[in-house]
């Protein structure tokens, strides 16, 4: 073969190769990027709120929401009266109205002080650890029985949290969870209150059957009142 054949030859199949090697990087450079996972929104912590936790803030409404066959998501967070709930494909972190739960840790050293002297004169040790009884008490509660919560997606101050009231399935009937912390004296009567979900009763007789609820707790020294000095007066508890 002539060499100005072949070095003609070789001039096409280099043209060939480039042209290939170009369409290429056209064709990759098309392709679309991989989506990234939706990440499942989740109520904030108080304080601790970040701009993409949570997304828009649900609007409060008039009447209550029945959110069946919710789920508790075990977290550390958690408290008796503070705990996360999956609802469908999102999680939120639903407070209690009606009761303030023992505190679980020093977090907020000033309402662990505030529950000690409601309690008689407790130390601040002892109310968190019995708080840590209480959120295991809610936990394997929830875990085993069926339950509901009911919200108005009232929002908790300053957080993405919102109140409820949970009904819990008991031998007698569906039991109010406050009703439940009252009575094993793992919380006291307060926090914010609201007329009760299709309920006979309206909300000063619940309150006077709370309060029945914890006086009863005092006498047989439930939970928290075990370890009570003195029989502490009444105070106003702060909202959660």
């Amino acid at each position: 073969m002539p060499f100005r054949t072949a070095l003609l030859n070789l001039a096409i199949t280099f043209m060939l190769l480039l042209v290939v090697v170009l369409v290429g990087i056209a064709m990759r450079g098309k392709q679309p990027k991989a989506v990234q996972a939706v990440k499942i929104p989740v109520a904030g912590v108080p304080g601790q709120t970040k701009p993409d936790e949570g997304g828009v803030p649900k609007p409060p409404i008039e009447k209550f929401q029945i959110l069946p066959a919710p789920v508790l998501v075990e977290s550390a967070a958690n408290e008796a009266d503070t705990l996360r709930i999956r609802y469908g494909n999102e999680e939120y972190v639903f407070v209690l109205y009606f009761v303030d739960a023992l505190e679980t840790t020093m977090d907020h050293p000033q309402r662990v002080a505030e529950q000690g002297r409601w309690f008689g004169g407790v130390p601040d040790k002892a109310i968190n650890e019995v708080g840590k009884d209480a959120a295991k008490y809610v936990t394997d509660l929830l875990k085993e029985r069926h339950f509901n919560v009911l919200t108005r997606w009232e929002r908790v101050p300053n957080t993405v949290r919102y109140y409820a009231v949970i009904k819990v399935e008991q031998p007698e009937g569906p039991v109010y969870l406050a009703d439940l912390l009252v009575r094993r004296g793992f919380a006291r009567v307060g926090g914010l209150r609201t007329e009760l979900p299709d309920d006979r009763r309206d909300q000063p007789t619940y309150m006077a059957e709370l309060k029945a609820l914890d006086e009863k707790a005092r006498q047989t020294k439930s939970g928290i009142w075990a370890m009570a000095s003195s029989i502490p007066g009444i105070s106003k508890s702060k909202d959660r």
